[in-house]
């Protein structure tokens, strides 16, 4: 009886030999990682507190800039119950690229999704994959989060704000993880901070002439200097602030004397500051690492205030040379100090929506 280690039991008693064997194509893997995620083992991944997921979009674009296309396809991306978005890449280990190429391509996924992924965006995507799989999307992410008070607008709040501050898991997934993909993972993982890179190997063994198949995953990148990190204190809105470049700080104490002022809600994350108006509504977020405060003109649209979003989209435009996207325009700083007087009468009009 020959064997590679793993056997299976089946009704009557018999011992079946279970043999590794490749997957007979890489979409085989991913379709699989697309219709069962805890293939990604997140038991191993926290242990104490193992990851569940759900998918936003397989082949999702990301985009290069501001209101971009996709220029690059990634082949997975999941959210964990902590709105956590997890970016995922699939090779077979026969493919030369997972060697050092698909490091590369993650790395350009990852420094450009943090910025430019519009938040908006990922939920419709989100909506239309669980719909597409006959789910809804509330009970979806209710039962992620284990909490029926959830709603799919709160949660991609958190999703964005996590994305913001650059806090995702980037995951290699393959049949077998090479030694050499196995070390830059280590590496990686222990250097970045928030952000987490992992490999997950996912065997596959098949019980020849019975039909029988048994997936068998792996965490890699958890080492101990990586373990640790996570109870390395995050920079504190204080030390964001002072790492800011000075038209962020001037714009981060405009907001705070008008909000003082007017009695508005500013709200602090680990992204930033988030501008609230009537009914704790957001009206825009300040991304000190964007350098930009964030205009939501989606949700004026969304409420029936067309007119009200075109209009403080068209006020933006005259205000900056930098081109803005219609739904989140990203105001550059810079411009948002030289020109407050306008832009706080912008945020007033918000405000009071």
């Amino acid at each position: 009886m020959n064997s590679d280690g793993m056997f299976h039991i089946d009704e009557s008693g018999r011992l079946l030999a279970m043999r590794l064997a490749p997957y007979e194509a890489e979409e085989v893997l991913q379709a699989l990682l697309a219709t069962h995620p805890d293939l990604l083992a997140g038991g191993q991944m926290t242990p104490g507190d193992p990851r569940r997921w759900l998918l936003i979009r397989r082949e999702a674009g990301v985009p290069d800039r501001d209101g971009g296309g996709g220029r690059w396809s990634l082949d997975h991306l999941f959210v964990d119950q902590d709105g956590i978005p997890t970016l995922v890449e699939v090779k077979r280990a026969s493919d030369s690229r997972i060697r050092r190429e698909v490091v590369g391509q993650m790395l350009d996924y990852a420094a450009n999704g943090v910025l430019y992924w519009p938040v908006p965006n990922l939920q419709a995507l989100f909506e239309q994959t669980q719909r597409e799989s006959g789910h809804d999307p509330q009970d979806m992410v209710a039962q992620l989060c284990g909490d029926d008070t959830v709603t799919v607008e709160t949660f991609f709040a958190k999703v964005g704000d996590n994305l913001r501050a650059g806090k995702i898991r980037m995951v290699f997934v393959a049949d077998a993880i090479p030694d050499d993909l196995r070390r830059i993972v280590e590496f990686l993982n222990e250097q970045m901070n928030p952000a987490e890179v992992l490999a997950v190997e996912v065997k596959q063994y098949v019980a020849e002439g019975h039909g029988l198949r048994t997936l068998a995953p792996a965490v890699y990148g958890r080492t101990a200097a990586a373990s640790a990190k996570s109870s390395i204190a995050q920079p504190s809105l204080r030390e964001l602030r002072d790492k800011a470049d000075e038209d962020v700080r001037a714009l981060w104490t405009l907001l705070e004397q008008w909000a003082d002022k007017e009695g508005r809600l500013l709200t602090n994350t680990a992204a930033g500051v988030i501008v609230s108006g009537r009914n704790d509504l957001r009206i825009a977020q300040l991304y000190p690492k964007n350098r930009a405060l964030c205009i939501n003109l989606d949700p004026l649209r969304g409420r029936g205030r067309e007119e009200l979003a075109e209009a403080c989209l068209a006020t933006l435009r005259t205000l900056t040379n930098k081109p803005l996207t219609s739904a989140y325009p990203f105001f550059p700083a810079h411009d948002a100090v030289a020109k407050w007087d306008d832009v706080v009468k912008l945020l007033d009009q918000l405000a009071t929506v």
